[in-house]
């Protein structure tokens, strides 16, 4: 998110310098958002302070749903980044949400802060810590980002209620149309503003959490207070699910052999390099030399040629062997001790799983391509574009075997196309945030399906 200038073109649309439009407007909402902040921190210290035990074990059981020691552990592995969105999310629970076993007796914690023997806090921010405690979080999903600007956010679980404009410059910056998330959000001065916790998830977790939402609670008597619980506890749990999941990479398998990839080096001592430049020039497999290296291959029914060993000279004895697997590094040290056993000698092997952390390492930066990012672009461009123009009429898993064109006259279905789109948006979108330029534009397949993007 860039500062904006006292002299620039006010991000409104105005046409005005900021200095002359928005600034002050701007300034004012700052210094009320540093109000409601140091009021948050007054009140979680003096929770701390006079409710330590108590509101430990409200997070310990009801925000972390009483975690066990791997649990633990992974949020203690967590980036500074989560670990921070974790704590701030944790403290407005705690202000908005969470009641204190006090003594036998439940009690919300905002009563507590809010009322007699509670620290001292200015009107804003007593304020402020009361409307937390009216709004309750809900999912939210991105219609649209004005940058600089703020969100335009649908309430994923009142889908008949229009979209609101929320402001907000800070989430501006990462989020993209049809990104989901939980929040609360909170009427403040003139417009919608975000209340500080955010639970950001990916559109599939989203959508599991929506689902399980609305289960829960067709099987409530639809209190207001009950349906709250149930909102907020599974948006948490989702969302914590999501940031403390160890993803296991999966296996990778060599297609032409199906056998676990693992990258396998085998090392041998030279007695006689030039007995074994001999040998291996005599093989009509065997392409290379001892400056370049040599290359063991395989031909295919399609005139192409497919690798099964490398051969690299390192210093003045030493044979390296690589191969993708430990079946074809076998096959290798066989063939080659038969075709020139006499002359060198097998030593150690090494094996590295390319999924472990050593062979990411290793791992090189690709090279910046030669071409101009401009002549880039203009190619993605027309890849996409003639990609695109055939998409509806190919048949996808995701549909059941239908094409998209097929899929949208069947009422099953047809959510599932709407979500195939909204993934590409998003694709898109992310793309052009990592890249620059300007994105693939996709209204053509919304229009071709007779869709609206809503």
């Amino acid at each position: 998110m860039n500062k904006i200038g006292r002299n620039d073109l006010c991000p409104c649309g105005s046409g005005k310098k900021y200095k002359k439009c928005c600034l002050a407007k701007d300034d004012q909402f700052a210094s009320r958002r540093r109000d409601e902040e140091r009021a948050i921190q007054t009140a979680l210290s003096w929770l701390e302070e006079h409710y330590p035990e108590e509101a430990s074990e409200a997070v310990r059981i009801d925000f972390m749903d009483g975690p066990d020691e791997g649990k633990l552990d992974a949020i203690d592995d967590l980036s500074p980044r989560l670990a921070q969105a974790l704590s701030i999310n944790i403290g407005e629970w705690l202000l908005a949400d969470a009641v204190l076993d006090v003594n036998g007796k439940d009690i919300k914690a905002h009563e507590l802060i809010l009322g007699k023997g509670g620290p001292l806090l200015t009107s804003r921010g007593r304020e402020w810590i009361r409307e937390l405690a009216k709004h309750p979080l809900s999912l939210y999903e991105v219609k649209e980002v004005i940058k600089d600007q703020g969100l335009v956010l649908t309430d994923m679980l009142h889908p008949d209620q229009p979209p609101v404009r929320v402001r907000e410059r800070a989430a501006t910056g990462f989020l993209v149309p049809w990104d989901s998330l939980g929040t609360r959000l909170m009427w403040q001065d003139d417009s919608f503003v975000m209340s500080g916790a955010t639970y950001l998830m990916e559109r599939e977790t989203a959508l599991d959490c929506l689902a399980e939402i609305k289960s829960e609670r067709e099987h409530e008597s639809g209190d207001p207070a009950i349906d709250r619980y149930i909102t907020a506890s599974i948006i948490i749990n989702c969302w914590l699910d999501s940031i403390l999941e160890i993803r296991t990479l999966p296996e990778l398998v060599d297609m032409s052999t199906g056998d676990k990839i693992l990258l396998t080096t085998d090392h041998y001592r030279v007695a006689d390099w030039k007995e074994v430049e001999r040998i291996l020039e005599a093989q009509e497999d065997v392409d290379g030399d001892r400056d370049e290296g040599w290359n063991r291959f395989e031909e295919l029914e399609d005139g192409r040629c497919r690798s099964r060993a490398s051969m690299v000279p390192k210093g003045p004895d030493t044979l390296e062997v690589f191969c993708r697997t430990t079946k074809l590094a076998d096959e290798a040290r066989q063939w080659l001790e038969e075709i020139a056993g006499s002359v060198i000698t097998y030593k150690i092997r090494e094996v590295v799983d390319p999924r472990s952390e050593k062979a990411l390492d290793a791992a090189k930066p690709a090279p910046e391509p030669d071409i101009p990012q401009e002549i880039q672009r203009q190619l993605i461009h027309q890849y996409l574009a003639k990609h695109y123009e055939t998409w509806p009429e190919i048949a996808l898993p995701a549909l059941k075997g239908k094409s998209p064109l097929e899929a949208v006259k069947d009422k099953k279905l047809r959510p599932l196309v709407v979500e195939l789109l909204k993934a590409i948006d998003q694709l898109e979108a992310r793309r052009i945030d990592q890249t620059g330029g300007e994105p693939f534009d996709v209204t053509f397949l919304w229009e071709r399906l007779g869709l609206r993007r809503e």
